[in-house]
């Protein structure tokens, strides 16, 4: 099984740790890097070209809404999954319409977020 390379974009670092461990476990899944903020995660996807961004919405800086399309900009191909506590559907559409692939609340992230990540990942470049 090829690996999926992740890199997990949220200011909260205990979450990340999380989130990290938890991804750790999954078999072909490697997370390749962490940013804390938006201007972090243009610097560090560009350097580490990751496959998958799991990215929230809400950080200082600039926030996933304005991160998403820049990120698609400079990486088209990327798969980028929003993950975050804001489940409502107009913050679904956003992330949708700003360029994400798909949409996992934080409060189902172990139902449907390795199926999104897997599922994406083997669908292949946009």
């Amino acid at each position: 099984m090829a690996l999926i390379s992740v890199m997990l974009l949220d200011d909260n670092p205990t979450f990340v740790r999380i989130l990290s461990d938890f991804l750790g476990g999954e078999e072909g899944i490697l997370v390749v890097g962490t940013a804390g903020s938006g201007e972090e995660a243009l610097v560090k996807a560009k350097e580490l070209q990751p496959q998958v961004i799991l990215l929230d919405l809400v950080m200082p800086g600039m926030g996933g809404l304005n991160a998403i399309p820049r990120l698609r900009d400079m990486m088209p191909e990327v798969r980028i999954i929003v993950l975050t506590v804001l489940d409502a559907n107009g913050y679904r559409e956003a992330a949708l319409a700003a360029g994400a692939d798909d949409f996992v609340a934080k409060a189902h992230l172990n139902t449907y977020l390795i199926p999104a990540i897997r599922r994406l990942a083997q669908a292949g470049p946009i």
